[in-house]
């Protein structure tokens, strides 16, 4: 189980090389051709149409899954959502969809900063939370905007852990199962549970942007 740990970085090494990679076809693959994009996705009864953040659009070969999916998170009459998802450029101009990454209505959409710089966002309420994991460790919201050192784990079913080596206890559990927030309404790809100060939160969680050795890739 491959184990690493978190040095500190200036963030602002990382914040740029995120600026330049653009919020459209990103270079991210899964390893058999699938590429990391987001926008607004269209959806009709005849199909559905992703206008991008970069500002291109593109038709979706959208599946019963994929459309059952946006109906379950869509209020009713609404035919616009955000979406991340991964997925294939084909026949020059359609999206032939893989995973979605998150889908919902509200939030920054494409103008979300915390994406962009972090490799893994989760998130959770009562009370509302938020953690980032990024190259300068693991913030969490609640203890303020202090980045503390993490050693980071992944197990062979796909769960990841990210655990803080100073300062107070917290671990962050990330497990391969789709989440509904009740937070936003958002689905995320991810579940997740937070564990500090001798309490336990569930959440949802997505992989951001960055890239590096927190994730445990």
């Amino acid at each position: 189980m491959p184990v690493s740990r978190c040095s500190m970085p200036a963030m602002s090494t990382t914040l740029a090389l995120v600026t330049l990679s653009g919020c459209a076809w990103l270079p991210q693959s899964d390893g058999e051709g699938s590429s990391r994009t987001s926008g607004l996705m269209h959806l009709t009864e005849e199909g559905a149409r992703l206008e991008t953040c970069s500002g291109s659009a593109h038709q979706v070969r959208i599946d019963g899954e994929l459309r059952a999916l946006f109906e379950r998170v869509a209020e009713p009459a609404q035919n616009v959502l955000f979406v991340e998802l991964r997925g294939q450029l084909v026949d020059g101009n359609s999206i032939s969809p893989g995973a979605v990454v998150r889908l919902g209505a509200t939030g920054d959409g494409c103008a979300d900063e915390v994406a962009a710089a972090s490799q893994w966002v989760a998130e959770g309420e009562r009370p509302e939370w938020m953690v980032r994991i990024a190259g300068s460790g693991l913030q969490l919201t609640t203890l303020g905007d202090e980045w503390q050192p993490i050693i980071t784990e992944k197990l062979p079913d796909g769960v990841r852990s990210f655990r803080t080596l100073e300062g107070e206890p917290v671990e962050l559990w990330v497990y391969p199962k789709p989440c509904f927030s009740r937070l936003n309404g958002y689905y995320y790809q991810s579940s997740t549970r937070l564990l500090t100060a001798g309490e336990s939160f569930a959440g949802c969680a997505y992989p951001g942007l960055l890239t590096g050795p927190p994730s445990a890739d």
